[in-house]
């Protein structure tokens, strides 16, 4: 009888796979630093290959290119415990199943400004590597796109408590806008607004502009009409 075949140990692959999701995480980590403290056109993928402790060619393999470093960068300090979506983070929970639509506004500024202090300066140098990366004009423009996605799904979730003044769309729109990081740098970085002014001004003008009442009545309307009694 011939012998059977030997079959690879399954734990041999998820060993690969750890490691290799062990050095993409130290290729972010050491290329975050070096783009803030360097800035894009300055930090070379050899720089960082060196701070990762691996060759550029394993850089390369990983990203394909110096730019989707940086937006593997964004990805990670969005959503740092590994969600393929930075709507599917834990605290996010919370914000969608709040039925006070002024609360669930308010709840959504203080997650902003706890992200844009996990991004840094991170998005900014994706905004102006344009001068020096052809391609980073229209990575800019993909990760617009994917934050005006996003914000469609939580304009939906405000939708449902009935109290939009907007059609969905134009409320996802006002979002993203309100909420762009571009706004955020202007108020906090060069205006010198503190978290808690920035949040609180992010907060309070989403309410007045989206909520029909201005965010003065309950959260959701009730949908049943008034007791004859």
């Amino acid at each position: 009888m011939a012998p059977r075949p030997v079959k690879k140990r399954a734990y041999r692959s998820t060993v690969r796979q750890e490691q290799a999701a062990r050095t993409r995480a130290r290729i972010v980590d050491a290329a975050g630093e070096l783009f803030e403290a360097n800035g894009y056109a300055r930090t070379t993928i050899r720089d960082i290959a060196g701070a990762a402790g691996v060759a550029p060619d394993t850089v390369y393999a990983t990203f394909g290119s110096k730019i989707r470093v940086l937006t593997a960068i964004i990805d990670a300090r969005l959503a740092p415990a590994g969600e393929a979506n930075v709507l599917d983070r834990p605290e996010i929970a919370r914000l969608r199943d709040e039925r006070d639509a002024r609360r669930q506004l308010e709840l959504f500024a203080r997650d902003i400004t706890t992200i844009l202090n996990r991004l840094g300066g991170i998005y900014e140098i994706l905004r102006t590597a344009g001068a020096v990366e052809p391609d980073a004009a229209n990575v800019y423009a993909e990760m617009n796109e994917y934050r005006l996605r996003n914000m469609r799904n939580f304009a939906s979730w405000v939708a449902a408590t009935g109290r939009l003044r907007v059609d969905n769309d134009r409320a996802a729109e006002i979002i993203w806008a309100l909420a762009s990081p571009d706004v955020a740098r202007l108020l906090r970085e060069v205006r010198g607004w503190s978290d808690e002014q920035y949040t609180q001004w992010l907060g309070d003008s989403l309410v007045r502009t989206l909520l029909d009442d201005g965010g003065r009545g309950e959260g959701r309307r009730s949908r049943r009409r008034p007791s004859s009694e």
